[in-house]
């Protein structure tokens, strides 16, 4: 490609720092976490910005502040037109920039509910122009709304996430009566037999907020591709995928750039629903996923984490949050021009932590480090053993030298992060996490008896009332504000969604099972669905890829139909026709999926360049909190 994600990230960033100087700026939790990866606040306050502020209706400005710039990663509808209108009427600017990584065209559908024949696709941006002057209170004033499609964070050369999506997650069969219900609200006729399965559900089925993000996800995918000036061939698994592929194939301007693209690669897009067992089973092959496991995630973020940092400070705290007085620290660290250059680049660090085993990540630090304790106080020499006390003791040695620290922060924070992490005891989450992982890999291929799942009934129900003081964070919305006698039917909701998990690859042909049984007398080894499927793609021998859908089929799928009928024999599309292939996790990715897939592509010898991303990084609790609490459609408890 001619381009890497990280410099169609920095491209997007350098254009909005422009925009922003003597303003100040108002950014969502989307952008701010897009923003917290691709140079961090400071590039705002470099760029000149006044402040940057939470994008919240609670918000206003200095009656001397004049200029305003809103970054959003979401359309401009609903709620967050009425913050913005509240925001600008409280305020007296007299210059403001809307900045959205949401495409006019998905501005019209969230508007309109689909494209209007007649109307420009630019239409709804000058519409909103004219209405945020009209809050300003002179139509003299300046306004201007501009498209940058921010959804993407690269955190290694190999592995990127998009936090504009974090919330977008598969459906199940668990839905199909929500559903139902959604479209007689609706006033739609419903045939039940129309909507029995999965298979059934349309986009035009789904909540307008999903289609929303259906359409922006198409969008944003659309502008990268454009950027990186790339004709793709769209495979999906799963039934949300397959939603999302088909829009990006039928869209009209990606058709268009297809023609003259002179780069190739195909897409994978993949529901998460169909391997839980991966996510929730504490793999410990990568240390980022035991660091994301067992810390806090820093307030309003998905993919990065909370450290405590009071050992290499004077100030002393109990934790990493709920402390005015000393910020944690994180993963996210800005490659700073100050920093000596045996300092490790963010992405160095985090290709460690998703790749390099433990020790090997701590003989790293430990070698950087050394080189950078002030006065030369590290010992140099090869170490083939060093432990989390080995990297406390050398950080210690960091206190009281501030600019040091500052030049050397994210390094630091990295070894505070691996110094803390620690063992937890077995709480309701990591119950729900294990019955979760136990249905998700048992699929249809084991039948739990009829007993079993009453006593597992009664067990839940009592956990989930025993447990409701202690549980925190969304999990809490659980149990909050129920009563004694709801408890049977908020453990019975659990178990009915267990079931759907353990059913949703029924319909599959060669990924049916996760279980792979090499003879009677040896136990079942789980080989996870990714695996497979990679396995199967990288295979010489080419097996049928029978779940795998090609969305791609134009001109060239037509003529090697035709020179296939010539030989007499079927030569179906296959993923390695082109040089790049990008795995797509709607849903969420683990690191450790990550790692097997870059292991996997380098042991079979082939030259494929290859990108895995997802909408967000995955822990077993987050996982949890997906099912059980955050419903994808909803976003309501069970």
């Amino acid at each position: 490609m001619v381009m890497t994600l990280h410099q169609f990230c920095q491209i997007g960033w350098r254009e909005i720092c422009k925009k922003v100087k003597k303003a100040v700026v108002y950014i969502d939790n989307e952008g701010a976490e897009c923003l917290h990866w691709n140079g961090g606040l400071m590039q705002m306050i470099t760029a000149g910005a006044l402040t940057v502020k939470q994008f919240s209706t609670f918000e206003n400005d200095k009656e001397e502040h004049r200029k305003a710039v809103f970054i959003l990663c979401s359309p401009v509808c609903g709620s967050t037109k009425v913050i913005m209108e509240d925001i600008i009427r409280n305020s007296n600017f007299e210059y403001c920039v809307l900045i959205t990584s949401a495409h006019a065209r998905v501005h019209q559908f969230a508007k309109y509910g689909g494209h209007r024949e007649g109307i420009d696709d630019m239409h709804y941006f000058h519409k909103l122009e004219e209405e945020m002057l009209e809050w300003m209170g002179n139509l003299n004033y300046t306004v201007e709304v501009l498209y940058s499609p921010l959804f993407v964070v690269p955190l290694t050369e190999v592995l990127f996430v998009t936090p504009t999506f974090r919330n977008l997650f598969p459906i199940t069969e668990a839905h199909i009566q929500c559903i139902k219900e959604l479209q007689l609200l609706q006033h739609k006729v419903v045939d039940s037999q129309s909507l029995d399965s999965l298979s059934s559900v349309k986009l035009t089925h789904l909540p307008l907020e999903v289609q929303i993000s259906v359409h922006h996800l198409v969008s944003c995918l659309h502008s990268l591709f454009v950027q990186l000036e790339v004709c793709e061939d769209i495979y999906s698994l799963g039934h949300l995928s397959g939603i999302v592929g088909s829009q990006l194939e039928i869209l009209p301007d990606a058709n268009n750039r297809r023609k003259t693209a002179p780069n190739h690669c195909s897409l994978i897009l993949i529901d998460r629903t169909l391997d839980l067992a991966s996510v929730t089973s504490h793999n410990t092959d990568s240390l980022l996923d035991r660091i994301l496991a067992v810390l806090p995630r820093l307030p309003g973020h998905t993919n990065d984490v909370a450290v405590k940092m009071s050992p290499i400070c004077d100030t002393k705290v109990s934790s990493a949050l709920g402390n005015i007085v000393l910020a944690p620290g994180c993963l996210a660290h800005p490659n700073c021009d100050l920093c000596p250059q045996k300092v490790p680049s963010m992405m160095q660090v985090l290709e460690w932590l998703v790749n390099k085993k433990q020790k090997d990540v701590l003989l790293s630090l430990h070698h950087h480090i050394t080189a950078l304790v002030p006065g030369g106080g590290g010992r140099v020499g090869k170490f083939t053993h060093v432990t989390p006390h080995t990297i406390e003791k050398q950080i210690a040695l960091f206190k009281g030298h501030t600019e040091i620290m500052y030049q050397c922060s994210g390094l630091l924070q990295v070894t505070q992060l691996v110094k803390t992490r620690h063992e937890r005891g077995l709480l309701l989450p990591d119950i729900l996490g294990l019955l979760v992982h136990l249905f998700s890999l048992a699929g249809t291929d084991i039948l739990f008896p009829a007993l079993e799942q009453s006593h597992l009934l009664v067990a839940l129900k009592q956990a989930l009332y025993e447990d409701r003081e202690e549980l925190q964070g969304n999990l809490s919305k659980l149990v909050d504000s129920k009563v004694d006698d709801e408890f049977a039917e908020i453990a019975g909701n659990v178990l009915s969604k267990l079931h759907y998990i353990a059913s949703v690859r029924k319909d599959l042909v060669r990924y049916r099972t996760l279980l792979s049984l090499a003879s009677p007398t040896q136990p079942a080894v789980y080989r996870g669905l990714l695996h497979q499927l990679i396995a199967d793609i990288l295979d010489p021998a080419c097996p049928d890829l029978a779940d795998l859908t090609c969305k791609s089929t134009g001109l060239k799928g037509l003529l090697k139909s035709g020179f296939s009928l010539l030989l007499k024999k079927q030569r179906e599309q296959h993923p390695l026709d082109n040089p790049q292939l990008i795995v797509f996790i709607v849903g969420g990715i683990a690191a450790h999926e990550v790692k097997l897939i870059q292991e996997m592509v380098i042991s079979s010898g082939r030259q494929t360049q290859v990108l895995v991303g997802g909408t967000r990084l995955l822990s077993p609790n987050d996982a949890v909190e997906a099912i059980f609490i955050k419903d994808p459609f909803m976003q309501q408890v069970l």
